[in-house]
Parts: structure tokens; C-alpha cells; sequence
């Protein structure tokens, strides 16, 4: 053990004394460098901005800042864009559980749960109600649904999830028709699917 202390503290020492055997070449960087002329420094930039309201009041009775003034807040510089005010949402749309509803004609089922819960709602209540999905589209809100046995071609129906300030809304379609029966039939199986 001692000799490996002996070795290894020879060989740090030849290492420390090998350094100084290069030579190092020191290298002027000045010398050869072009003077500069000195950065400006902007006015705005030098001087420090100062605030009647903050002047301390001067002596000999002279009244250099009122406290009224004092007390007044900066006046807000206008902006480019002013912030929009938030949207109230009426009361009148807030639903609490599932509804089915028909306005004008149009029969649709409103929810009171955002995009996420109400598609995966939807989507569970079409497997319960035995209801084949052919395809969806998640990022336009629609379920396509394989069409029955004796159902026509091309009146392929579609179930329409869409959501508006934290209220969805179901809809279904068959072919270009709204208020068909089988779109209702569907949307009222929907409906006891989601409400059970």
C-alpha cells in the first residue's frame, strides 16, 4: 500500500512539473483591434422619470403636492385591443340532468357537461341501446351510425355532439332530414340510455 502511495504521488509530481515544460504562446488581442467609439446611452434610458404626485412639499408654506393629487392612482395608458368581457351564459340554458326538447320542429337532447363527458356519454349510450357505430368523428362531434337491415340506401344516420359555453347538445340526422322518425326513435333511445 505504500509504495502505491509512493508511485502515484511520483507521478502526480513528474504530471505537475511536465506542465511547465511547454512553452504557451500569449497572444495580444488589443494590439491589433481598431478602437471603437463609445455606445450612446438614449436620454429616456439616463435619466431617472419623476412624478409630481410623489414631490415632497417645499418649504416656506409653499404647497408643492395636494393630497387629493397624491392619492389619485396613474391614469391607465389605452391599449390596442381592450379586453372583451366575458359572456353570460343565461339561465335559462343551464340544464341539470339530460333533457330531450324540440324547438321549432327540431327534436335535440341537451346536456349540462362539456365536450369530453358528454361525447363519452353519448358514445356509452349508444352501446347500451344496442346501437351499431360504423365511425366517428371526434374533432367535428359526429357518430356515424351503421345503417338497419331495412333501412334505405344512403339515409345513413349520423348523432351530432355539439357544445356551446359549457352546455352540449345532441342532435341526429338521417340523410339530409332532422325530424324523421328514425332519427327520433334514436334520440329517444339516446335519451333512456344517458338518463338511466
Amino acid at each position: 500500500m505504500k509504495k502505491s502511495n509512493i508511485v502515484m504521488g511520483l507521478m502526480a509530481v513528474s504530471l505537475l512539473a511536465g506542465c511547465g515544460v511547454f512553452d504557451r504562446k500569449q497572444t495580444d488581442y488589443k494590439a491589433g483591434a481598431a478602437p471603437a467609439a463609445a455606445l450612446e446611452v438614449p436620454p429616456e434610458l439616463s435619466s431617472p422619470v419623476t412624478e409630481q404626485r410623489f414631490a415632497i412639499p417645499a418649504d416656506e408654506g409653499k404647497q408643492v403636492a395636494k393630497y387629493s393629487e397624491f392619492a389619485r392612482e396613474k391614469v391607465p395608458e389605452p391599449c390596442a385591443l381592450p379586453a372583451s368581457a366575458p359572456v353570460a351564459v343565461s339561465a335559462a340554458v343551464v340544464v341539470s340532468a339530460p333533457k330531450l326538447l324540440e324547438v321549432g320542429g327540431l327534436h335535440f337532447m341537451l346536456m349540462d357537461e362539456a365536450f369530453d363527458k358528454s361525447w363519452r356519454n353519448v358514445g356509452l349510450a349508444l352501446e347500451k341501446a344496442g346501437l351499431a357505430v360504423a365511425d366517428r368523428d371526434r374533432s367535428k362531434g359526429i357518430y356515424f351510425l351503421k345503417p338497419a337491415a331495412k333501412a334505405k340506401k344512403g339515409d345513413e344516420l349520423q348523432v351530432f355532439v355539439h357544445e356551446t359555453s359549457g352546455v352540449t347538445d345532441v342532435t341526429v340526422k338521417e340523410g339530409n332530414d332532422l325530424s324523421s322518425n328514425e332519427a327520433l326513435r334514436v334520440l329517444n333511445a339516446l335519451f333512456q340510455s344517458v338518463s338511466k
